[in-house]
């Protein structure tokens, strides 16, 4: 019984993380996905023992930068729909509402995200951003489902094998 009530936490928590990063003005923000995006470049240089001329290096840093936040946004809400698709699972939903429910909820969190971001000064909301959240929860809450599922079968043969 407990255990239903604390399979939401990782929910929770997740939403949480959601919305601190959430709440981080554009600048600090920045500063964060800037500093991952010229790892990348320079693990990049480092690996084809190539450096980049300065022009090409910003332009690249700042395509980088983006496909790095961008990234970060589908991460965030594919982790978050598979902290409810395991909340759905441990209360022994079905297929259907497991999908549903965890896609569902993502995408709504995710727009209230977006209303968010609108208050915080530098930063605003996009349709966009919804719509990446939600592939991103789309694509957690399948593989979560794909990994019970197959979990599922394996556990079953085991069982079989050691009857026979």
């Amino acid at each position: 019984m407990k255990l239903k009530y604390i399979s939401w936490l990782p929910a929770f928590f997740m939403m949480v993380i959601i919305f601190y990063f959430s709440s981080r003005p554009v600048t600090i923000s920045n500063e964060s996905s800037a500093s991952i995006a010229e790892e990348l470049l320079n693990l990049y240089e480092t690996i084809t023992d190539n450096t980049l001329q300065a022009d090409a290096r910003s332009s690249i840093l700042a395509a980088t930068n983006h496909y790095v936040r961008k990234t970060a946004h589908f991460m965030e809400y594919a982790l978050l729909a598979m902290t409810i698709a395991f909340h759905m699972s441990v209360i022994r939903s079905n297929k259907t509402r497991l999908i549903l429910v965890s896609v569902l909820l993502s995408a709504l969190y995710a727009a209230s995200d977006e209303f968010h971001q609108t208050m915080v000064p530098g930063r605003g909301g996009q349709i966009r951003d919804v719509i990446l959240d939600t592939a991103g929860a789309v694509t957690g809450t399948l593989l979560f489902y794909y990994a019970i599922t197959l979990i599922a079968r394996i556990r079953k043969n085991k069982s079989t094998a050691t009857v026979k």
